[in-house]
Parts: C-alpha cells; sequence; structure tokens
C-alpha cells in the first residue's frame, strides 16, 4: 500500500493499479490523502479496467470527444448536443464534433436506433459568423467571459480532478451573466449525463460520484403565451413584402398553418415527404419521434405554390429539401420584418404558440386530434402552447362575437363561434396572405 507523502505544504499518493499510474495532491492531512488512496482502490477493484485511458489521463474534452462519438449517433437531439459540446472543444482548441444525418430510410424509421454519423474536425481559428448576427455574437462574447474562462479550463482539466463546486461556479456565472433558466439547465444536462455516461458505460471510478448531481439551478419559469393576432399578422404581411427571399414568406405561411416546429420545416422536409393526395407531411426525425403532419388547406396552398416553382427551376428530386433556407437566416428577416411591421415581443416560436391556440379554438378543444396536428405527445406539453386568453372565453360564453383583428392570426370569426371555410377552400383568403407567398410562382422568384 502506497503511503501518502507530504510536499510543497501538502499531502498526495501515487498508486499502481491493474496497470493504472494514479496521482493525487493537494490533500489538507494525511488522514484524507489516506481516505482518498483507499476509496480509489476499492473502486478500481470492483469496477474493472476502466474504458479509454481513465478519469486521470483524460482530460474533460478529450472525453466530451469520445462520448460525443459514442453516444450523440442515437440521439435525436443530438446537433444540439453537439453544440454544446463544442463550445467546450473550441474554447481548449480541440477538433470539434460534426453530425451528418442519416439518410438510409431503412434507418430512418419509427424505432431508428441511429440517427446522425460523428466526425471530427480540426479546429479552424474563429468561427464564420452568419450575416446578421455579427453584432449578437460580439455582444455575447463580452458577456459569456467569465463563464467561458471557466469552461476552457475545465476542458482541460483531468475528468477525475473536476468537483461539485467546479459545476456549481459554471452555474452560478451563467446565471449573473444573464444566460435563461433553460439555457443553464440544458447545459447542466450535458454535464449530468456525460458524467452518468462515464460512471456507468466506462465504469469510470468517480470517488466523489457525479459531481454535475443535486446542483442549485435556476427555476425554470420559460411558459410563453404570446399569440400573435390577425391584426399583427396583417402588418407583417405587408412589411414581408420588402424581403429578397420569397422561402422566408412561405416558411412563415407553413408554420402559421401547421403547427410545425422550425426545425421540423426548414431540416426535415423533403418532397418525398410530401404526399398531396392525403394532405399528409411526413417527418422521419422530428422532436418527439417519426410522425405526420396533417395539413389544412392553407398549407396544402403553400406546398402546392412551392412544388410549381421548384419544377419550374427543374426536375424535382424526392431527396430535394423543399425550403433552401438556414435557421439563422430566417431568424434574421423575421427579427427585420418585426421591425418594420412594428410588432414587439414576438419570436419564431410563438407562431407555433399562435397556431396550436388558433387549433385548439377551431377543434373546440379535441386533444386527441391537437396532440396529432403538434406531435405532442401528453396533455400537459400540447398545453403549454395552447394560449386562450379568459377574456375571449367570457366573450364566446355569452354569445359577444370575438373580435376578428384581437383573435389568433389566421382564424375566421362569425358570431360568437369560431369555424373554418369549407373543405377544400383556402384557410386564408390571398389578400391575407403574405404577397410574396400568393405571388411566389407568377413573378418567378428564386432562391
Amino acid at each position: 500500500m502506497a503511503k501518502p507523502y507530504k510536499e510543497s505544504g501538502v499531502w498526495s499518493f501515487r498508486l499502481r493499479i491493474k496497470g493504472d499510474d494514479i496521482y493525487r495532491t493537494g490533500f489538507a492531512t494525511e488522514a484524507l490523502a489516506r481516505r482518498e488512496a483507499d476509496n480509489l482502490r476499492h473502486a478500481l477493484k470492483n469496477t474493472g479496467k476502466p474504458a479509454h485511458k481513465g478519469p486521470w489521463k483524460t482530460s474533460l474534452g478529450e472525453a466530451l470527444i469520445d462520448y460525443g462519438r459514442e453516444h450523440l449517433p442515437r440521439l435525436k437531439g443530438g446537433e444540439q448536443e453537439a453544440v454544446r459540446i463544442n463550445r467546450y472543444l473550441r474554447l481548449a482548441g480541440f477538433p470539434i464534433l460534426k453530425l451528418f444525418s442519416v439518410e438510409d430510410e431503412a434507418q430512418i424509421t419509427e424505432k431508428s436506433v441511429v440517427y446522425w454519423r460523428v466526425e471530427l474536425e480540426g479546429a479552424r481559428g474563429p468561427r464564420k459568423i452568419p450575416q446578421g448576427l455579427s453584432a449578437h455574437r460580439q455582444k455575447q462574447a463580452q458577456t459569456t467571459q467569465r463563464s467561458d474562462a471557466l469552461r476552457k479550463r475545465l476542458a482541460g482539466t483531468p475528468v477525475a480532478d473536476i468537483s461539485s463546486h467546479d459545476i456549481q461556479t459554471l452555474i452560478d456565472n451563467a446565471g449573473s451573466e444573464g444566460k435563461g433558466a433553460s439555457t443553464i439547465r440544458l447545459e447542466h444536462a450535458l454535464l449530468r449525463h456525460f458524467f452518468n455516461y462515464a460512471l456507468h458505460t466506462w465504469k469510470w471510478p468517480l470517488v466523489g460520484g457525479n459531481p454535475a448531481l443535486n446542483r442549485e439551478l435556476p427555476d425554470l419559469d420559460n411558459a410563453r403565451d404570446r399569440v400573435l393576432s390577425n391584426r399583427e399578422w396583417k402588418l407583417i404581411s405587408a412589411a414581408l413584402e420588402q424581403t429578397r427571399s420569397p422561402y422566408v414568406s412561405n416558411v412563415l405561411a407553413l408554420l402559421l398553418e401547421s403547427a410545425m416546429r422550425c426545425s421540423e420545416a426548414l431540416v426535415r422536409v423533403r418532397w418525398q415527404d410530401f404526399n398531396e393526395e392525403t394532405c399528409l407531411l411526413m417527418l422521419r426525425k422530428a422532436k418527439a419521434g417519426w410522425r405526420q403532419v396533417p395539413l389544412n388547406p392553407g398549407a396544402m396552398q403553400v406546398m402546392s405554390q412551392l412544388r410549381e416553382h421548384a419544377l419550374s427551376l427543374g426536375p424535382v428530386q424526392p431527396a430535394m429539401p423543399v425550403f433552401r433556407l438556414t435557421y439563422e437566416a430566417l431568424r434574421a428577416a423575421w427579427n427585420r420584418v418585426c421591425e418594420r411591421a412594428g410588432v414587439e415581443g414576438v419570436n419564431l416560436h410563438d407562431l407555433r404558440h399562435t397556431s396550436a391556440t388558433r387549433f385548439a379554438l377551431e377543434l373546440h378543444g379535441n386533444m386527441p386530434v391537437l396532440k396529432i396536428i403538434t406531435g405532442h405527445k401528453t396533455d400537459s406539453q400540447l398545453m403549454r402552447y395552447i394560449n386562450i386568453k379568459p377574456e375571449d372565453v367570457s366573450r364566446l360564453l355569452h354569445g359577444r362575437p370575438l373580435n376578428h383583428d384581437d383573435a389568433p392570426a389566421g382564424l375566421h370569426v362569425i358570431r360568437a363561434e369560431v369555424v373554418r371555410p369549407l373543405p377544400g377552400a383556402p384557410s386564408l383568403q390571398p389578400q391575407n396572405l403574405p404577397a410574396n407567398v400568393v405571388a411566389f410562382v407568377r413573378r418567378g422568384a428564386g432562391p
């Protein structure tokens, strides 16, 4: 048994167990060093040889690369998780994770187990900032200096040396820098899942257990109830006249008419997934799993015009994406449009709230049908997106008209009833749709 020894005013010890050389230092007393050595010896003998190089010889950055390669291919939200991992890797100069969608239809099914192919991309210096986001990214970098400095240090620290205090300090710094509770919790979840993976899959003997467990986190209060009104949508439609890309108008109209997520419409939708006969759109890798989206007449109008435009440019291949637009470009365009329209306090995801609320009114709260439209698995998840106002319900109960201008965007109101046009008729009349959508094919606009 290796005996603890004193060096530079602190106690240290060295162990060699099953080929692993372990050195630990910084203990205030000989008893603390001896206790840590006993715990490590017991853990190693009971768990067997750890995978890879073990927690003493592997920095957090190196471990996150191995974790990403092994775990992310089976994770539906692998893209978002890779973004969080890559933040640590970039700061410390490590290669970053690059994810590629698995396009083989045999693997993209309801019971798919592989979603991504993960590769490494060497560090290439500063990131290229998309047009329109430079000011935002510069401001972001200025406000996250302390937490980024800690992330950089942790990425170069052996996993075994990362403490609960390190994780809590990172959480506290992110909170003081103004990060939202949801953002902080997602990063904390990444670290918690990683340490669990290291403990249970790699059999790494972390003596103190998972250092990310039982941390003090900010309360999550990210529920939104912002719903666009018909009046606001009319203003936005007019402002969309000045957008250069016709895809912006079309994707916004489709989001409003289908209640899809932005990522589902922009990234997932290909022409092979659109069935014009059944009015269904197949999402092979949606957030909540494989599903089919029923398209109402308004959404069908948008899809039909997009198909006509695509055909005017040449043959339409089944695997071609419907929208040639990135999320960053759409968000930047949306912000400019809302500013021109004078519509405040609304983000892209609020279109999903607006659409879900409108459908709830139209379908008189038919939850099974609503869940098929939105793709939610539970009533509680769906109810976060249905934001009916008490004053609107009061009007309906007393037979007073629900004001058309104040109703959720796209909703047609007759007296006290909430109705849609007859089947087969467009849900939004051409004069209410963004003009770029109506004239999309007629003017032969390109991407």
